[in-house]
Formats: structure tokens, sequence, C-alpha cells
């Protein structure tokens, strides 16, 4: 019910707000509810990885270990492993930093045109300047956001149907 009150607080405020708000009420909301879902995968994750457990057990000993509900159990009946290769890590792949590359390179040139035809003479070279090399460093870490997500989903989609490489 309190999931129910608080989704149409929000929807009422969508309806209520003029201009940008219901843009920006959405989107902090789907990017609070992205945080915690990341968090409680995360968690699960990190939890069920094989160097968390062995520093567990030399920390408290495997009797006093706290228990997740059910994990055993279900772990048994899917038949899962109890590690994860999403709980390694890795080195990034030489893709992702020409994606960045390219993406640094594309917000640059977007940026820059967009600041000349909307800003034109009204703007002097060093706020062009700027505004060109924010624009970049927002392209580099839109698509470093973009490769990473889909690197990561890729290996989550291969693990999960047991095409691991």
């Amino acid at each position: 019910m309190a999931f129910v009150a608080f989704c149409s607080v929000l929807l009422t405020l969508m309806t209520v707000t003029d201009g940008p708000g219901p843009m920006v009420i959405g989107v902090a909301t789907l990017l609070v509810a992205a945080h915690v879902i990341g968090n409680l995968i995360g968690t699960r994750l990190r939890d069920t990885s094989q160097d968390v457990s062995r520093w567990r057990v030399e920390q408290v000993g495997s009797e006093d270990l706290p228990r997740v509900p059910d994990l055993q159990e279900t772990r048994v009946q899917l038949e899962l492993r109890t590690d994860t290769p999403l709980a390694a890590f890795g080195r990034t792949t030489r893709w992702v930093i020409w994606l960045v590359v390219a993406g640094s390179t594309c917000g640059a040139l977007l940026g820059s045109i967009t600041l000349a035809l909307t800003l034109g003479t009204g703007i002097g070279w060093a706020g062009w300047t700027v505004g060109t090399i924010s624009c970049a460093v927002l392209g580099a870490w839109a698509a470093f956001l973009a490769s990473s997500f889909s690197a990561i989903a890729r290996h989550a989609w291969r693990h999960a149907h047991g095409k691991e490489s």
C-alpha cells in the first residue's frame, strides 16, 4: 500500500507541475529506483563472491556466518553456481576506450556546432571553448556508460545462458 501511495503521489506531482517539472520528477524517480536496484543486485553478487565467502570464514568461522534466508535451498533447486564472473574485476577492453574517444569527439563536434548555431556572436571564444570541452566530457561519459552497461549486460546474459567465453 505504501508503494502504491508513493507512486500515486509521484504521478500526481507529475500531472500538477508545468514545464520541465514532470520530466525532472520522472527522471529523478527512475534514477533513485535504478540506484536501489543496482545496489540490491550488487550486494547479492558481492555476497556470493568466493573472495567474500573465504574472508567471512576466516573472520568469524563457518558456524557463525549469517545465513541469507532460502538462498542455499534456491541454489540447490536451481543448480546455480556459488560464484559468478560478475563479481570478478577485469581490465577495460580496447574497444571501450575507442568508444569513449568517439563519444568525446562526437560530443565536442555536436556541442560546438550547437553553441555556434544557437548563440552565434553572443558568445566569446572562451565561452565557446569551455562549452565545447564540457560537451566533449559529457559525450565521453555517455559513451563510457553505454559501452560499460552493454558489456556487463552481454556478459551477464552469456553467464545466465551458460555461454561463457
